[in-house]
């Protein structure tokens, strides 16, 4: 076999460029974005969050006020009770309700001022198995009175009902 310097030398730059791409990703702590090598940085990853069952989701929100006038128009996704799952375990009251509003917003949407704003009025009652939940409209904000709900049978006929009993995933 014969040494031909010419094939030695680009041999050796392609070695020395890897060799200089690796040294430069060290020595300054920044991934290489050309480079094909992905690197996971520092956090959970890999730790999925498990939905909130629908009736603990629909409990936990609603036991929030909000401000503004608004009704329900539909029930929760496996995304939003996720989301809930998240807002249960935040470390401050200010990451909490960002979460509980973005989800609010996202399954209601507004209504007129009531007629009497010194008078807490009725919008609507949201029903999910056996417990049910009025919504009022008090004031500047929408709550559900009384706290945490109602068994369905203390709830009146002539209230409108909004049914959640749907299966979800």
């Amino acid at each position: 076999m014969r040494f031909d310097p010419e094939e030695w030398y680009v041999a050796d730059w392609g070695h020395n460029l890897l060799m200089e791409a690796e040294m430069r990703i060290a020595a300054d702590g920044f991934i290489d974005v050309s480079d094909g090598r992905r690197v996971r940085t520092p956090g959970n990853h890999s730790e999925s969050v498990e939905p909130v069952p629908e009736a603990q989701a629909l409990s936990f929100l609603l036991s929030h006020s909000f401000p503004g006038h608004r009704r329900l128009v539909r029930s929760l996704t496996l995304a939003e009770r996720k989301r809930i799952r998240r807002a249960l375990w935040a470390e401050s009251v200010s990451e909490r309700m960002n979460i509980v509003d973005r989800v609010w917003r996202a399954i209601t949407e507004p209504v007129l001022e009531p007629s009497d704003p010194n008078e807490p009025e009725l919008v609507q009652v949201v029903q999910l198995g056996s417990w049910a939940y009025p919504l009022y409209l008090d004031g500047p904000a929408t709550c559900v009175k009384p706290l945490g709900g109602l068994p369905v049978g203390e709830v009146g006929r002539k209230n409108t009902v909004l049914r959640l009993d749907r299966m979800s995933a």
